[in-house]
């Protein structure tokens, strides 16, 4: 690339990835925060190095937090500088001063982010002439070589101002709502309560998820099986009328049971199929969290973590944040170059390979439709030593189904077997593998598993006899849905489509659009964490009363209530996706923002309890009557109380209360109305014991010695 006796600027995104640049293109020469020869000057990022700036920045009146004062609503927005990088971003502030500059190369990360990242900087540091903005852009791995290609093919910026139009968009978004609906909620709710548009969305799903549990009345079933016998062998049979497979009641199932045992009766008919089964897809970072959360337990946050060290320090994964389960049709060289050189290292991983695979002709692995910012995780060395225990784990995963990519199909028979005995009809699956194919690459414990059956069957065929030798009913309980561990969460913010009513909504959670992104979804559940709205309990992610008070809070307006909706998510990131598409405009998104924000401070005002005046006021919210003395109860500070607590001057008031904290659990809203009303609450977990076990209970009314009803324990009836 010629640039006369100007220099190229470039700046990236991290130091890691400058480096990249300088090793590519043979830069030796190094300053403080900077790389340097006599055609280029590398510089970087710390991630963001400047962020929006604080409500008093524009006015005065938005420093303390006051209900009058909602909504937040600047007409311009401006930057100001991250504390902890200002030292990194006056180095490139000073860089881009110099008068021997000629292009400025964005080269931060490709993506929506990686451009806002790039253009806010910019846009801090001073005006430069757009003539001279120029975008470096790929999806591969930053080897010399594509380092090299991708700056003798630069952009124009402007190709890429949807992207930075998206971005500035989603960043106001997500500061509008922030700011306008934390303050709201805190002066409401008399506490400290963050609120945002994407976190909020995901504790509505572990609130829900909870309340769920917590309601779920576990009913019985029976299930009846048979084994059948003849002189090829022996199975079981399970019993089905059409689309039934369980008996409501137990007579019905042991009626059925009773009639078929000791019979005769004849396989009806047999099912074989050869089926093919093709290797997983490459991973994601999402794909990778919730692999490791199921098989070691790892968090979001921690498997990130170890990806990011694997990269940048160890420099044997590819970069990790990434959405994509392909790699560019470019990358099939670089393909082949790996499995050669990680063959020889890994035999008894690669020794399946097969080289016609890592061709072109594999669009399950090579496809340039489905590539999005960054190519598929996958490994592009061997694992140095030194490496820690998880540091192995993580990289095996990804070693292992990046060889699994290059094996055949697994092949395996599929059977299916009906046998009828009393005219009672009774199915069998079986399944038995031809050619392993890609799960050789797996052992037995680390191998994917899949859902069918995997019993080994007599080779039966129509019209064989088939006696009854046993029957057997097994009475079962409906279950209630599963608590999220963090793959779980991890899929459902990824395709969260099951919780939208929309169809041309479900065909967006199909698409890449989540709640989140691959990048920011591990600090969303950290940030949950933080904010104590849910909590830890082993494997399993479980909303908290303080988090299930936000959302019903949030709820109770209808103003506020898209808030904790992931559906009007899905719409907010549909506009973003259509604005970083070239198809959507910035500007009309943000003034429904701005509508929204506006309506939801009106009804946080007009509310009851909005908290603009001391607690238990005039103006408190009544959650229902006084047990003791049919007042109005209204919030305080630690408990839910009796108005006429401080009745004058006769007496000295009604003393009743229910405290907010119950052995360690916050009580929310609603199931203060729940014990007010019906003497109980629903079932309620996440109390705590004095010897520190947890527990799950309800909380009932009952009279105390000195009149005044109390609130007590009841866990005889957890289901």
């Amino acid at each position: 690339m010629k640039t006369g006796h100007r220099k190229t600027f470039i700046l990236t995104e991290k130091p890691s990835v400058g480096r990249d640049f300088a090793k590519a293109l043979g830069i030796r020469g190094k300053g403080e925060g900077y790389l340097e020869d006599d055609r280029y000057i590398v510089a970087w990022a710390l991630g963001h190095l400047v962020e929006l700036q604080e409500p008093d920045a524009y006015d005065p009146r938005w420093k303390s937090w006051r209900m009058e004062t909602l909504p937040i609503l600047p007409e311009r927005f401006a930057y100001r500088p991250i504390a902890k990088t200002r030292k990194q971003l006056k180095i490139v502030e000073r860089l881009l001063a110099r008068k021997d500059l000629g292009d400025v190369v964005i080269a931060t990360d490709a993506g929506r982010e990686g451009e806002v990242i790039g253009r806010t900087i910019l846009l801090h540091s001073g005006r430069i002439a757009p003539d001279r903005l120029r975008r470096f852009w790929t999806s591969q791995a930053l080897t010399p070589a594509v380092v090299r290609a991708g700056l003798e093919n630069l952009s124009p910026a402007a190709d890429y101002d949807r992207l930075w139009r998206a971005g500035q968009a989603r960043q106001i978004a997500d500061w509008l709502v922030g700011m306008n609906l934390s303050r709201a909620a805190t002066l409401k709710m008399k506490d400290l309560f963050s609120v945002g548009r994407v976190q909020t969305a995901v504790l509505a799903l572990l609130v829900d998820r909870r309340r769920e549990r917590d309601n779920f009345k576990p009913e019985p079933y029976w299930l009846l099986k048979v084994r059948f016998t003849n002189e090829k062998g022996a199975w079981w049979g399970n019993w089905f009328r059409k689309t039934e497979t369980r008996f409501a009641e137990e007579p019905a199932a042991r009626a059925v049971s009773a009639a078929v045992a000791g019979k005769n009766g004849r396989v009806r008919s047999v099912s074989r199929k050869k089926k093919r089964q093709p290797p997983p897809l490459l991973f994601s970072l999402t794909d990778l969290q919730q692999e490791a959360n199921r098989r070691y337990g790892f968090s979001a946050q921690k498997t990130l973590s170890i990806a990011q060290t694997l990269y940048e320090k160890r420099k044997c994964l590819s970069y990790p944040r990434t959405d994509a389960r392909v790699l560019g049709t470019q990358s099939v060289g670089m393909v082949k170059g790996l499995l050669g050189d990680l063959s020889p290292i890994y035999p008894g991983i690669f020794a399946g390979v097969v080289d016609r695979l890592a061709s072109l002709s594999n669009r399950r692995v090579f496809n340039d439709a489905k590539l999005t910012d960054h190519h598929a995780l996958i490994p592009l060395a061997k694992l140095p030593g030194g490496a820690g225990a998880d540091e192995e784990k993580i990289y095996d995963l990804v070693l292992r189904r990046f060889a699994a990519a290059f094996h055949p199909d697994c092949e395996y028979e599929a059977t299916e077997i009906v046998t009828e005995v009393e005219k009672e009809t009774f199915r069998t699956r079986g399944r038995i593998i031809l050619k392993p194919g890609w799960q050789a690459v797996y052992d037995a414990e680390t191998s994917p598993k899949d859902e069918e059956e995997t019993a080994l069957l007599p080779p039966l065929e129509p019209d064989d006899p088939a006696a009854v030798a046993e029957t057997r009913v097994d009475r079962k309980m409906t279950q209630p849905p599963p608590e999220y561990t963090e793959a779980l969460l991890l899929r459902e913010m990824t395709d969260p489509g099951r919780y939208v009513a929309e169809a041309a909504l479900k065909k967006i959670y199909r698409g890449d659009v989540g709640l989140g992104t691959q990048a920011t979804r591990a600090q969303i559940i950290e940030t949950l964490l933080k904010r104590k709205y849910i909590v830890r309990r082993k494997r399993h992610l479980v909303a908290v009363e303080r988090g299930c008070r936000l959302i019903d809070t949030l709820r109770a307006l209808p103003a506020t209530r898209p808030i904790a909706s992931p559906e009007e998510t899905a719409q907010w990131e549909l506009q973003l996706e259509r604005i970083a598409q070239g198809a959507g405009e910035a500007d009309a998104f943000l003034s429904k923002i701005r509508a929204f924000v506006t309506d939801a401070a009106a009804a946080f005002k007009s509310g009851s309890g909005s908290g603009s005046g001391p607690a238990g006021g005039r103006g408190a919210q009544k959650l229902g009557r006084c047990p003791a003395c049919g007042g109005d109860v209204i919030e305080g500070k630690k408990g839910y109380g009796c108005a006429q607590w401080r009745r004058p001057p006769q007496g000295r008031g009604c003393r009743f209360v229910i405290w907010k904290v119950q052995a360690g659990a916050e009580l929310s809203e609603e199931s203060v109305v729940h014990l007010l009303e019906r003497g109980e609450t629903d079932l309620l977990s996440g109390f705590r014991s004095q010897t520190g076990k947890t527990f799950s209970a309800r909380l009932r009314l009952t009279s105390s010695m000195d009149g005044v009803p109390g609130v007590v324990f009841d866990i005889s009836r957890e289901r």
